[in-house]
This record gives structure tokens, C-alpha cells and sequence, in this order.
């Protein structure tokens, strides 16, 4: 019984401390005419019928509760640091993610999770 009180106890601290947690978003701007879904979440859309091969958006880290040191950017957000990054946003392109790892200026780190965002032109 006493096992299980514990494994309750860590369970319930892992979960409230994720409910806190730094969380990568994203945001398409879709070209004149489009529309956009999902905006400032982990999964954005646009759909527009400039049968163009790209529009902008962005990524951005959300609910950071600690002083940011550094800012490590990967996948299509090639930034040097700060906590948004403007990309390039590839008409139906399954590499249209990024992440980044966030140094704090406590010493500790954080991964953000992997956000998306999906484009259409109408082709």
C-alpha cells in the first residue's frame, strides 16, 4: 500500500509540473484570401489559392516561468536564440516542425515539445 501512496505521489507531481511547462506553438500567415486554424497552438493550419509554394509564419514558446539563458532552435525555425522564431512555411511539407531546447539561467534545461504546421495552396 505504501508503494502504491508513492507511486501515486510522483505521478500526481510529474503531471501538475508538466501543466507548467514551456510549450512550442506556431502561427501561419496565410497569403490574401486564406484562412488560418489553429493559430497559437501545437498544430496551425492555413489553406489559400495563391498556388504559391510557401508562406510565413512562426514558431514561439509559450507559458516559459523561469529567466531564459539561451535558446536552441531546431527543425525549420533556424534561429540564434530568443523565444520566436519566424519560418518559412513549405506548401504540403512534412518537415514544417520545430522544437527547441530552453538553458535557463538556473542551470536547468527544458525540450519543448515538436510543434506543426501544415500549409495548402489549392493545387
Amino acid at each position: 500500500m505504501k508503494t502504491l501512496k508513492t507511486l501515486a505521489l510522483v505521478a500526481g507531481t510529474l503531471f501538475a509540473g508538466s501543466a507548467f511547462s514551456a510549450q512550442m506553438v506556431c502561427d501561419i500567415y496565410p497569403k490574401s484570401g486564406g484562412h488560418s486554424w489553429g493559430n497559437g497552438t501545437a498544430s496551425c493550419s492555413a489553406l489559400d489559392f495563391s498556388f504559391g509554394n510557401s508562406t510565413s509564419g512562426r514558431f514561439y514558446i509559450k507559458n516559459i516561468t523561469k529567466p531564459v539563458e539561451e535558446v536552441r532552435w531546431s527543425g525549420i525555425a533556424n534561429c540564434s536564440g530568443g523565444t520566436s522564431c519566424g519560418a518559412t512555411i513549405r506548401a504540403y511539407s512534412p518537415n514544417n516542425t520545430a522544437s527547441a531546447l530552453i538553458l535557463y539561467k538556473d542551470g536547468t534545461w527544458e525540450r519543448t515539445n515538436t510543434a506543426r504546421a501544415d500549409y495548402e495552396t489549392g493545387h
